[in-house]
């Protein structure tokens, strides 16, 4: 078939990829100007073995089945760590315990073999329950990431335009047929979206409860760089996490990424245009006098020798398609409405689960419809769909609630 996929990120690289390897005709198109220009080549870094998600089973199964998958399939571009902790904090930043026990934590991390228990002391952690060093580790990103792609596409004999977007997709005698921004209207046989969810969306009935979040990243370079990065999250609530960035081949990496659960996710939206004007209006004043700070009070209070060690550089930021789930589900979705096949994004490695239920779709093995989805009878949808539809109660904190930049901007003056 001739196949377009529309959104060159991990999800619509990796599918391409994919369809090229089993004889299809692929057709990639990405808005930017050039492939992983937007979350993944600059947000896409954690490799999750599952502890981020205590509370969403369905998202930590997904996550301890494809990482080794994701790293036998893309080994070049797994980073290694010399520590890779998880620790429980005491408090969050508004006062309140983690939101699982010490017990379902130390159960969560023990769900990966090789986890052991650390001195948060011995470590120079403060505050903390609990911490746990993990073998997990992280992705590639940027130019490098850009590089490997691009070969690997063009040696798949995958067609690539770029700065092209599809505005409009309709069915018609069994194709598809697709009108790009520059005016030219393309046929195809099937179309997959893999915008991460951010155009060519219809409305996805009961089952998917969308929000769209402005995510913000706050850069920092290392000071002390080891020949191996680090990472050190805080969890489950409004904690913060601290990630590698490794985008070139210098030997010891320097760049990271600080994020936090409530202050770097300025605002959740219905629909990705209200999320974007809100990032484009953000400016440096903004997030150096009210974000950063608060970020980094929540940060050294966990590790007080972050601030002396690394030292600011700059913010960038996103949108994001999130589910809103009272698990905090993150898992990749998969289905088909009205003749396009969604990838809703998950994590990194959900990408080889992710393909694999498109081509179930593409070549109609075992597909179920429910809810007006068509997916995959035991994919990802179908299994989880319980954690899916199960909302937030009244009054419980979720990520995908927050409005931090209206909290922040009410408050500028106190």
């Amino acid at each position: 078939m001739h196949i377009a996929v529309a959104g060159a990120g991990w999800s619509g690289c990796h599918i391409a990829l994919e369809l090229a390897g089993h004889g299809h005709r692929v057709l990639l198109i990405e808005r930017e100007a050039d492939i992983f220009n937007g979350v993944s080549g600059s947000f896409g870094i954690r490799l999750h073995k599952g502890p981020h998600y205590p509370r969403s089973r369905a998202t930590r199964d997904l996550c301890a089945t494809s990482l080794q998958r994701f790293c036998a399939r893309y080994p070049e571009l797994v980073v290694e760590h010399e520590a890779a902790v998880y620790a429980q904090g005491s408090l969050d930043a508004i006062g309140q315990p983690s939101k699982v026990s010490g017990d379902v934590f130390d159960a969560v991390c023990h769900e990966s073999p090789e986890c052991r228990r650390i001195d948060p002391g011995e470590w120079g952690y403060r505050n903390l329950e609990a911490a746990y060093d993990l073998d997990e580790p992280s992705a590639i990103l940027g130019g490098r990431l850009r590089d490997y792609f691009r070969a690997r596409l063009a040696a798949a004999g995958v067609e690539v335009r770029c700065r092209r977007q599809v505005l409009e997709a309709h069915q018609a005698g069994g194709r598809v047929r697709l009108a790009l921004d520059d005016g030219e209207c393309v046929e195809v046989d099937r179309l997959v979206n893999a915008t991460g969810y951010q155009s060519l969306v219809a409305p996805a009935g009961p089952v998917l409860d969308v929000v769209y979040q402005v995510c913000l990243g706050l850069q920092y370079e290392d000071s002390q760089p080891g020949q191996k990065p680090i990472s050190f999250i805080v969890m489950d609530g409004w904690f913060p996490c601290l990630m590698p960035c490794v985008d070139d081949h210098r030997p010891s990496p320097r760049n990271y990424v600080l994020t936090h659960g409530s202050y770097t996710i300025l605002g959740s939206f219905p629909t990705p245009g209200q999320a974007q004007a809100l990032l484009d209006s953000l400016d440096d004043g903004f997030v150096e006098s009210r974000v950063r700070p608060l970020s980094e009070q929540q940060m050294c209070r966990f590790w007080p020798g972050f601030r002396p060690r690394l030292r600011y550089t700059g913010w960038k930021g996103v949108v994001l398609a999130k589910l809103r789930t009272r698990s905090e589900f993150r898992s990749s979705v998969v289905f088909e409405q009205a003749g396009i096949i969604h990838v809703f994004p998950g994590k990194i490695t959900h990408v080889l689960p992710a393909g694999d239920e498109v081509l179930a779709l593409l070549e109609d093995r075992d597909c179920i419809v429910k809810d007006g989805l068509r997916h995959v009878r035991g994919g990802v949808l179908d299994r989880a769909r319980g954690e899916i539809v199960e909302k937030p109660q009244a009054g419980e904190a979720n990520t995908a609630d927050l409005q931090t930049h209206e909290m922040l901007r009410s408050t500028e003056h106190v």
